[in-house]
């Protein structure tokens, strides 16, 4: 009888500060269950969740980065050291994670990113991923304050980055910023920076539907939460 697959399979990585090999489960996409979808193109999914494991933790040093990450600069490890390498209490999270696993790996990712002077895109994405978990366990409050966070660090991406791999991708920035504006109940910015795409040609189909669903939404919102009398 051919054993079962398992879902997570060890990835091999060589840490990004101190030079050591080590494993990270990472999900198989043949076993991605996602089952909905939000604006903010927060995933839900049945079993694993692939979210928790796109953070590497070096068991050595305790290092976090993401894909996204560059190597570390030569004029920072002193600080990465000071900061963060002498100051953290080491766990192994090469195993399965749960929630509150995934939780504390990404805000050592966005503490490592943050000292490394990672890209403003790289670091936004963490935060938008540390706002759908709290999202997950409807803790509301944290959830805005990171959507906030993310939300202020695409802003800076839009303005400074030329527009490289994913996170840099200047329509999902220009989309994201509004989507997250108006999250936040700030649906006259939501509109201004929503509005930047809707002229955009050929604008990539997943976003065109979702630009149209939310300007609409958030342009009826902007209308019912004006001032009586206001044009």
């Amino acid at each position: 009888m051919v054993a079962p697959i398992e879902p997570l399979y060890n990835k091999h990585y060589r840490c990004l500060f101190c030079d050591r090999e080590f494993t990270n489960k990472k999900l198989r996409l043949s076993r991605i269950r996602q089952v909905k979808r939000d604006s903010d193109l927060c995933a839900y999914f049945e079993g694993e969740n692939p979210y928790f494991y796109e953070v590497a933790v070096c068991p050595h040093c305790g290092y976090a980065f993401t894909t996204g990450f560059g190597t570390v600069k030569k004029e920072r490890r002193e600080v990465i050291t000071r900061e963060y390498i002498n100051k953290i209490t080491h766990k192994d999270y090469t195993g399965p994670r749960t929630l509150g696993d995934a939780l504390k790996v990404y805000k050592l990712a966005l503490l490592c990113g943050d000292l490394n002077q990672e890209r403003k895109s790289v670091l936004a994405g963490i935060c938008l991923h540390i706002a759908w978990f709290y999202r997950y366990s409807q803790e509301e409050e944290a959830e805005k304050k990171y959507l906030r966070n993310a939300c202020d660090l695409y802003q800076e991406a839009y303005q400074k980055e030329n527009g490289t791999g994913r996170e840099g991708n200047p329509n999902l920035i220009l989309y994201l910023i509004g989507e997250l504006e108006g999250r936040l109940g700030n649906y006259a910015e939501a509109c201004r920076w929503l509005g930047r795409l809707l002229n955009v040609r050929n604008l990539e189909p997943y976003l065109h539907d979702l630009l149209l669903e939310r300007w609409e939404v958030y342009r009826e919102r902007l209308k019912e939460t004006a001032p009586a009398g206001a044009p």
